[in-house]
């Protein structure tokens, strides 16, 4: 039994070993502390990273997008859409997380793929088309050295495969291609689809979900294409109204959108750098593909109105006489009043800017131009930005810009306008040399009629013509006879008259959309436009009397005058032919049909029986 003496020391021990419990708890649940902290930290340390790597692949993706004046909004798209797949194929967060990246970043690759294929209006060559199928592959190789703790570059890689491997880069099918870049091929596809391209418009959203169902089993899985068909109504309706659905959700809940005021004007400011390049690019290679002045005014107008907002766009060239400028095309509201409207050089706002060469700024004013009456609704325009057309030191039109906004045009629109006013001036200078001369070779200097070169080309395009509308056509083929005596006895002064009057009454006697044409010396074609045989012989008797009665006049004031008349012969398509050769081979042996019933009708004198 302890004695009572030691109990003292006993106490005095268990007080020391409490003592040691106790500083060892509370050493141990500091320490606990300290780590849980410094795990804590560290876990806000590596969320803090991945915020700032996303954050910045964000960036840099959205910056790449605005490069593209056709792709701005295509992201945000991909993203709804991807989005919209996960939460209805139940993707766990390990299987989402790496698809909302890679929805993302998937087209970094086009970095590597020159603006002159990405923006091609026409078809690819194959070069071209390999050189684009290039962008998976050199994608995957930019971001497989950033560190994701998931597994993001096969999905880039991979989505622009096929289900039935004919896609690209490695032509993998079927479950071979992982099943991020089956989804992500599905939205980036519909999104593509719903924005408007170089070479297409864009499709409405259910011509898009047509297009991607129809690829179903061949370019698509078909599973995630019918877990599309389920969200695509909800799409639509975010596509109608942004603001209804989410708004871009980013790849975690840790990762805060760059949307806000400053990183967004920073974006709109490189769109619209890159729209204006890409706009100019265009308008520089579209005026100077053509040479015909239409096709060259449209496309000015509408690479002008791509790039400076306005209600109205319009092109004014001066008239031979040099009095009138004359409206020769129109885009946007109120373009059928003012095609085809002319100003007056000198006067008014359009006519002082041409004369004076200068820009005008100012309000609309309805008495500069003397409109076109049409049945459209007038809209309202108060603004206007005249720009003088100049190339080689002359003044040859303006564009006009109008708006329905007061002082709608700013110095940016004035700078751009500066900009277009140079390339137009040079390509609709030279679309008018060419358009004279093109006019010169169609044209007979003598009679001022179509030549047989224009002949040949109407020829072609109305038997094309009624051969897709399943309509006939008539040829005429006249002859002048006696026109030899003409020569013989007055000279050829009064027989290229001769000439010109056959012409002249030719022209006066057909529709205004029918051909009349010199095809050689004293022979002419006349082209009727949807008409059969008893209407061509209809025109031709009454062109043969008309040709009469104005001889018979001639010969009243000059009775020795020869009795010229004309002959003419009948070749239908199809029945008597269905090429150009055929027609005119067909029409002139009926024409020398018609003149040799004519030769056995009495003359006058023995000279012209021997002509004749």
């Amino acid at each position: 039994m302890l004695a009572i003496h030691s109990l003292p020391a006993l106490l005095s021990l268990c007080s020391a070993f409490a003592g040691g419990a106790i500083v060892y708890y509370y050493q141990r649940k500091r320490s606990t502390r300290f780590a849980r902290e410094a795990q804590q930290r560290l876990e806000a340390e590596r969320a803090s990273g991945l915020h700032l790597m996303l954050s910045t692949a964000e960036a840099l993706a959205y910056a790449i997008e605005a490069r593209d004046p056709y792709n701005v909004g295509y992201l945000d798209s991909v993203q709804r859409c991807v989005h919209a797949l996960c939460r209805t194929l139940d993707l766990p967060e390990e299987e989402a997380a790496p698809l909302r990246v890679a929805a993302l970043l998937h087209n970094i690759g086009r970095l590597g793929v020159p603006e002159h294929i990405l923006l091609k209006p026409e078809g690819l060559t194959a070069e071209e088309r390999e050189k684009l199928q290039t962008h998976p592959v050199l994608g995957a190789r930019i971001l497989a050295s950033i560190p994701f703790p998931w597994p993001v570059v096969p999905i880039v890689r991979h989505h622009a495969e096929h289900w039935d491997g004919s896609g690209y880069p490695d032509g993998l099918r079927g479950s071979e291609i992982p099943f991020g870049a089956r989804i992500l091929a599905v939205a980036s596809a519909y999104s593509a689809l719903t924005r408007p391209r170089p070479y297409r418009p864009a499709y409405a959203p259910l011509d898009a979900l047509a297009q991607i169902e129809a690829r179903a089993g061949t370019q698509f899985d078909p599973a995630v294409v019918a877990a599309f068909r389920t969200v695509a109504s909800a799409l639509r309706a975010e596509i109608e109204d942004p603001d209804a659905g989410h708004t871009r959700t980013l790849l975690s809940r840790a990762v805060v959108s760059i949307a806000q005021r400053d990183a967004r004007t920073a974006l709109a400011d490189i769109a619209m750098a890159q729209r204006e390049t890409h706009s100019l690019l265009r308008l520089s290679q579209a005026v100077n593909a053509s040479l015909h002045l239409e096709a060259v005014c449209d496309t000015l107008l509408e690479c002008t109105m791509e790039l400076v907002p306005c209600t109205t766009c319009v092109l004014f060239l001066i008239e031979d006489n040099g009095e009138f400028l004359s409206a020769r095309a129109a885009r946007g509201a109120n373009a059928r009043h003012l095609l085809g409207s002319v100003a007056r050089a000198g006067t008014y706002l359009t006519g002082r800017a041409y004369s004076r060469g200068e820009v005008v700024q100012a309000s609309f004013v309805v008495e500069d131009l003397q409109l076109r009456e049409v049945s459209d609704p007038w809209t309202p325009l108060r603004s206007t930005l005249i720009v003088p057309l100049q190339v080689n030191g002359e003044t040859i039109g303006t564009i006009n810009l109008y708006s329905e906004e007061p002082e709608a045009f700013d110095y940016e629109a004035l700078r751009l306008m500066r900009l277009v006013s140079t390339q137009a001036a040079r390509a609709l200078d030279n679309a008018r040399r060419f358009s004279d001369v093109q006019e010169t070779a169609y044209t007979d200097a003598m009679t001022g009629l179509r030549n047989a070169r224009y002949l040949r080309e109407h020829l072609e395009r109305e038997i094309n013509r009624a051969q897709r509308e399943g309509v006939s056509l008539a040829v005429l083929n006249i002859d002048v006879d006696n026109f030899k005596l003409v020569n013989d006895r007055l000279g050829h002064a009064r027989g290229d008259q001769v000439l010109r009057d056959v012409a002249a009454i030719l022209s006066a006697h057909v529709r205004n959309y029918d051909l009349v044409a010199r095809y050689a010396g004293d022979e002419f074609v006349v082209v009727l436009a949807h008409a059969d045989r008893i209407a061509a012989e209809v025109v031709a008797t009454k062109l043969k009397v008309a040709v009469a009665q104005h001889i018979q006049r001639v010969r009243l004031q000059e009775p020795d005058f020869p009795h010229v008349g004309i002959s003419a012969g009948i070749a239908l398509y199809p029945e008597d032919g269905t090429d150009l050769q055929g027609l005119l081979c067909r029409s002139d042996a009926a024409m020398y049909r018609d003149k040799q019933s004519r030769r056995r009708a009495p003359v006058t004198s023995k000279e012209e029986r021997q002509v004749a």
